[in-house]
């Protein structure tokens, strides 16, 4: 009887065991497949990661090079030439066809000086072109890098744009006439440093999309120097005949006020002695 007793409670137990038991190899197999599984999910991450790793790079790739640089080119070309007009005229034309235009234009005595504007890609070939019109004596090229100008320049405009954005809601919000008149005074000094700015943007960009080119033509020495033959000599004469006849004019007014100033009392005394002359002749 009593171990019938024993065995109700020692029987509970061993199942006890043998249910904690299963759980625990349960719960190790758990264990165990789950470090099997963990190790996937830093391979998944970095599959990820490197696939938007190459989004990006793929991405870089394809977005446009920020190290252009803004530069502003010249240049300077000297011809000689036996018909300046026809070559002017042809430079002119050359010009306009490249899509430039003449800015100036500078007329003397033995040539003249023409002042182009050429798009900048356009350049190198109208230079080519211009040099073929006649003998070239002198030809040079500059550049001017103006990248740092520039992108000052316009980060000041949005700054700017930004300031005055805020004083115009400022304004919109202003109670009194005090509010709104400082306002509108910052307002309108801010405004006007904007335009400046946009106003140096635009000229420094269009110094850089468009080349300015400097043309002097020439006549030759020989073709510039006919002051020869009767007509010629004559002229000169005359020029010469001229220029000391203007001399003399410009000499004799120079000593005339002088010669005036000392006439008055060299006549004053001549009269005087001529007089003291006459009084000894009566008195004798």
């Amino acid at each position: 009887m009593g171990k019938r007793r024993l065995r109700g409670p020692i029987m509970a137990l061993v199942a006890l065991g043998l249910l904690s038991g299963c759980s625990s190899g349960a719960g190790d197999s758990a264990v165990s497949e789950s470090r099997a599984v963990a190790p996937v999910a830093p391979k998944e991450r970095s599959t990820s990661n490197s696939g938007f790793a190459a989004e990006t790079a793929s991405g870089n790739a394809q977005s446009p090079a920020t190290g252009q640089r803004e530069v502003i080119r010249t240049a300077e070309l000297d011809i000689e030439v036996d018909d300046v007009e026809r070559v002017g005229a042809e430079v002119r034309r050359r010009s306009e066809g490249a899509g430039g235009y003449l800015q100036q234009e500078d007329t003397y005595r033995s040539g003249t000086t023409m002042e182009v504007r050429i798009p900048v890609d356009r350049l190198d070939q109208v230079l080519g072109e211009l040099s073929g019109l006649g003998r070239v004596t002198s030809r040079s090229q500059r550049t001017e890098d103006v990248t740092d100008q520039l992108v000052d320049t316009r980060s000041r405009i949005d700054s700017q744009r930004a300031s005055v954005q805020r004083l115009r809601a400022l304004m919109d919000r202003a109670a009194t006439v005090d509010e709104i008149v400082s306002i509108e005074s910052e307002l309108t000094s801010r405004e006007t440093e904007l335009d400046a700015l946009e106003r140096r943007e635009a000229t420094l960009s269009g110094q850089v999309e468009l080349a300015t080119v400097t043309v002097r033509l020439e006549r030759p020495s020989a073709v510039a120097d006919d002051d020869t033959g009767f007509l010629a000599g004559l002229f000169g004469g005359w020029r010469a005949l001229s220029e000391i006849g203007a001399f003399l004019l410009t000499a004799f007014g120079a000593v005339l006020p002088f010669a005036v100033a000392f006439a008055v009392p060299a006549t004053a005394a001549w009269l005087l002695h001529r007089r003291r002359k006459a009084l000894r002749k009566t008195a004798l």
